[in-house]
Parts: structure tokens; sequence; C-alpha cells
């Protein structure tokens, strides 16, 4: 009786056990390599928030008007002008504080800047402007929403006296006129049709537009 039978059989069945081991080892680094995604890079998590914070364009032409509160109880206005890609904006209490800003107005976004140190920087979503005004070491939030004419931001300035007016969509005017010593006092009133009474005469406000030169 021969007496590799035995050896043949013990064989036979190790082959095939390491055959079944390399097939259960293919699959499972199938199935490994499979269910593990590979990490966002970081040039694609950028871009992913990119496109979900991008800003609206602005329109052609616009103007947008907003207030705060400020500590004193008074109320701060921001008016913002568009033009193109240009934009202006003016800030006044009535009665002390004034402040112009101008810049570019690029894929809805605003960084405006001033004298002393006086920026603005906002972003347009489609309907209002919401952004941060700095002036004088102070900050204040607004969120300033679109307004149609006459509602803007109207300027007079003759023999080195400026009057600056600001309007919102419900007819309120605040102003600063500022004398050429650089002294603010509370503008004169502004009339629903552009017109004024300025050192005792009648004048014509001029409405401000996001590409004039003005500040």
């Amino acid at each position: 009786m021969s007496r590799l039978g035995p050896w043949l059989t013990l064989a036979a069945v190790g082959v095939l056990g390491g055959t079944l081991f390399v097939v259960n080892m293919a699959q499972d680094t199938t199935t490994s390599t499979e269910a593990v995604a590979p990490p966002p890079t970081a040039a694609t998590t950028q871009a992913t928030a990119q496109d979900e914070t991008a800003a609206t364009p602005f329109p052609a032409e616009a103007d947008y008007v907003g207030t705060t509160s400020l500590a004193s109880g008074a109320t701060l206005t921001l008016a913002i002008t568009v033009e193109g890609e240009k934009a202006i904006a003016y800030a006044c209490d009535g009665v002390a504080i004034e402040s112009w800003l101008d810049g570019p107005a690029e894929a809805g976004t605003l960084r405006l800047t001033g004298k002393n140190a006086a920026s603005f920087d906002g972003d347009f979503d489609g309907d209002a402007v919401t952004g941060s005004l700095a002036i004088g070491g102070k900050q204040w939030t607004f969120t300033a929403a679109p307004v149609q004419p006459p509602a803007g931001l109207y300027v007079y300035e003759a023999a080195g006296v400026r009057q600056s007016w600001i309007t919102d969509g419900a007819g309120r005017v605040t102003g600063v006129q500022r004398a050429a010593d650089g002294t603010t006092t509370p503008a004169p009133a502004l009339r629903p049709d552009g017109t004024a009474t300025v050192a005792g005469a009648e004048v014509t406000a001029t409405k401000v537009s996001g590409g004039d030169d003005v500040g």
C-alpha cells in the first residue's frame, strides 16, 4: 500500500487553503479601497467655500440707506450709491459726525475708504448691503436697504461750505454742514424736491451717484 496518499491529500488541502486565503485577501483589499474616500484637498475646500459665499453683482446704478444706533442714543445713517464698478458712501449723525468714503464696487463687494482711516467693507446679497463701518477707531454694523429716488445722497457746496444730506426711503432727512474751517453743524432742511435754504439763499442740491468725485 502506497504511503504517498496521505501526503498528497494534505498537500492538496494546503494548496486549496492558500488559494482561498489569497482570494479572501484580494476581496478584503478591494472592499477597503472602495469604502475609504480620499480626503478633500485644500483647494477643493476653498473653491467650495467661495462658491457658497459668492456675492451677487450690483445693479448698474443703485442707492442704499441704513441706520444704526449710537451709544449716545443718536442715530448714525449711512448712504451708499453705486454706479458701474464704483461706489460712494456717506455716513452722518445729523450733528457732528460725518465721513465720505469711496472705492470699487466689484462682484457684489465693497471695500471703501475715506479720510482719517475711515472704511466700509460690505457685501451685496441681491437685495441689501451688509457690512462694517469704521470711523475714528469706532465700528458699527449696517444693513443698508435699496431706496428709490428721490431717496439717496445729496450735496451742495459754495464758498468752502458743504451741505450733505441723506434721504431715506420714508422721506426722512439727516445731514451735516461742514464749514471751511472743518467745524460741523446740522445741515439746513432739505425739501422733497431737493431744494434748501442755505445762508438765506434758495439752492438746489445735487444728487450724488457712485461715479462722482466728492468727499
